[in-house]
């Protein structure tokens, strides 16, 4: 497949962005203008409407390097140091023009990232250069406190109408035809979301997987019961694809329907592993899409989702399930809830990682090194700070 057309197109003059004039005129003259200790600025809007378009193409105006950093960056006040050190200062030292992009800082939850939220707070008190920062939800808590000490300045759904100009100028730079029942069916499903147009333009000119076999831009659609037994007894792939694809559900619910479902169903243990580490592999997925907000690859999800699953082994035994897990398992979870914890206040601490992470990274290669030499770690980890629960838990997985 080419390039994606997003990635192609990013890098545009600030003023051939589309949509959103007045936001992007108070923007460009709020970084013109700016000295130091100004207030920082709030771009606050959907996806897909231009922010960050706009900070870039700015930035590339007056001269500016943006350093950017998204919510997985900025979860500790020690993470943000270490990424922006120095680089605050060393601007005015060496007479460079640097400033610091905070992206998606809706992203940040709770106790979790308190670390990363306050460092952010008090670098917007006096700004040493200028700080940019976006989000999607003008609702979220993050956004709400930090608009009281902000210049808040917001994005809009671009017009359809607009929309379509820019199609027909990305169609005609490409040498491509689109006819046009489609080109108004792109339109009208971008929802104003340029990113999310442009992205549905090149899927229809450029996916491996045609319209009609792959139902992209079809409007029927499938139950998540016939989507789902589907997937599992078709004996063609092919097929599998097309009526997953059609499936009446977003792909969140895609994915908790499926691991529901192995939960609920009577397999072995073999293929409830293999099964479920499919799930979890999926679901790195669907966060990558969902924390960069690169819905272009959305449109590869369903094709992902069905190379994963369509397991003739599976088949047996499989119950459909749009539940939650069964009691027993909803005892099991929380009987290791105080185990978990312990985890997460531990490596928030010490290694700056989530406990997300640190589960599904460092837990594995810590059970497996404990398999090998159980004293030599269970004392590295009581050495560390690990408790008693924790240290029993890993006793327990090794055996």
């Amino acid at each position: 497949m080419s390039l994606p057309w997003v990635e192609k197109y990013r890098n545009i003059e600030f003023n051939m962005i589309i949509g959103n004039d007045m936001a992007r005129k108070e923007f460009f003259e709020w970084l013109k203008n700016w000295k130091q200790g100004d207030k920082a600025v709030l771009l606050v809007g959907p996806p897909g409407v231009g922010k960050n378009t706009s900070v870039y193409a700015a930035a590339r105006q007056l001269g500016y390097h943006v350093i950017e950093l998204n919510a997985s960056d900025i979860r500790t006040k020690d993470a943000l140091n270490k990424r922006l050190g120095s680089s605050l200062y060393a601007a005015n030292l060496f007479n460079e023009k640097r400033m610091v992009l905070f992206d998606e800082i809706d992203g940040l939850y709770g106790r979790e990232d308190y670390g990363g939220l306050e460092y952010i707070n008090e670098l917007i008190d006096k700004p040493p250069l200028p700080i940019v920062l976006t989000a999607n939800d003008e609702t979220n808590d993050n956004v709400i406190k930090l608009s009281r000490k902000v210049i808040m300045i917001k994005f809009q759904k671009v017009p359809l109408r607009l929309i379509e100009i820019y199609l027909k100028h990305i169609c005609k730079k490409e040498g491509k035809n689109i006819d046009k029942k489609s080109l108004h069916n792109i339109i009208e499903k971008s929802n104003g979301d340029v990113r999310n147009a442009l992205n549905m333009l090149q899927a229809t000119i450029d996916a491996p997987y045609d319209l009609e076999r792959s139902g992209f831009m079809k409007d029927e659609t499938v139950s998540k019961f016939d989507a789902i037994i589907a997937l599992i007894s078709e004996e063609n792939k092919d097929l599998a694809f097309k009526k997953f694809s059609k499936m009446n559900a977003d792909i969140n619910e895609k994915l908790m329907i499926i691991f529901y479902s192995i939960l609920a169903s009577n397999l072995d243990s073999h293929t409830r592993k293999s099964a479920l580490t499919a799930v979890a592999e999926i679901d790195l997925f669907r966060n990558k899409i969902a924390q960069t907000q690169e819905w272009r690859m959305a449109r590869w999800y369903d094709m992902y989702f069905v190379e994963k699953l369509f397991d003739t082994n599976i088949r047996k035994d499989f119950r459909y399930c749009e539940e939650e897990p069964l009691w027993e398992l909803k005892l099991k979870y929380w009987t290791e809830y105080r185990i978990f914890k312990e985890i997460k206040e531990r490596v928030n601490q010490k290694y700056h990682v989530s406990v997300g992470e640190f589960s599904l990274y460092y837990l594995p290669c810590l059970i497996s090194l404990a398999k090998k030499e159980p004293e030599k770690v269970l004392e590295y980890l009581k050495y560390v700070g690990f408790g008693e629960n924790f240290l029993a838990y890993i006793q327990k997985k090794v055996g």
